[in-house]
């Protein structure tokens, strides 16, 4: 039996919960919320050894990224969190610490990095690459080829076109459609996508 603790108590923290529940190798001995990870240390000594951060993301993923860290550097090993109606290509790599929601597709030879959500019915085409503490959204839909930048949202409902390259630190937008490649640190909104930045004097 594997001895866990849970980082988060919101709306994400909720769904991860009732796929850890289905999960009969997992015990969750705790679930942190904000601020409570200076617990972790006793929780070790009491017999926890994996951490799962159920911290949800609308653009920065910093705070998932700060927990990882943190949490790793204390030494317990990272849980993944696959619920049963997941469909994962044989070929493809799933990272320690990553949450993949219902409906969840992850295609052949797609490399997923540590620390990612996959959430609700988000599609991820072959050969993707998606870097670490990355969320893509519920509906997303990711080409294949497509390479996504460490600490990358991708919002709600978005489509990025085969073979693109989002940077580092990026933010697509709910609904936009990316058909060209996206730099580090840069938001994107619209169909087709464009920065933030150039919309806003648009308008």
């Amino acid at each position: 039996m594997i001895k866990a603790v849970v980082l988060g108590d919101g709306g994400h923290a909720k769904v991860v919960r009732e796929i850890l529940q289905v999960n009969p190798e997992v015990e969750v001995c705790r679930y942190l919320a904000a601020g409570e990870d200076d617990l972790l240390p006793s929780l070790i000594k009491d017999g926890v050894t994996h951490a799962l951060i159920a911290v949800g993301s609308t653009s920065s993923t910093a705070a998932r990224q700060a927990l990882f860290d943190r949490v790793t550097a204390l030494g317990l090993e990272m849980l993944t969190a696959t619920h049963p109606s997941a469909v994962i290509s044989p070929s493809a790599s799933i990272g320690a610490g990553t949450a993949i929601m219902a409906g969840v597709i992850v295609n052949a030879a797609a490399r997923i990095g540590a620390n990612v959500i996959l959430n609700t019915a988000a599609i991820v085409e072959h050969d993707v690459i998606v870097g670490d503490h990355c969320h893509i959204a519920p509906g997303a839909i990711i080409g294949g080829g497509v390479t996504i930048g460490a600490g990358s949202h991708v919002g709600i409902g978005a489509v990025v076109r085969q073979g693109q390259r989002i940077g580092s630190h990026a933010v697509i937008g709910a609904g936009a459609v990316v058909v060209s490649d996206v730099p580090d640190g840069e938001t994107v909104v619209g169909v087709p996508a464009r920065p933030r930045s150039q919309t806003t004097r648009r308008a």
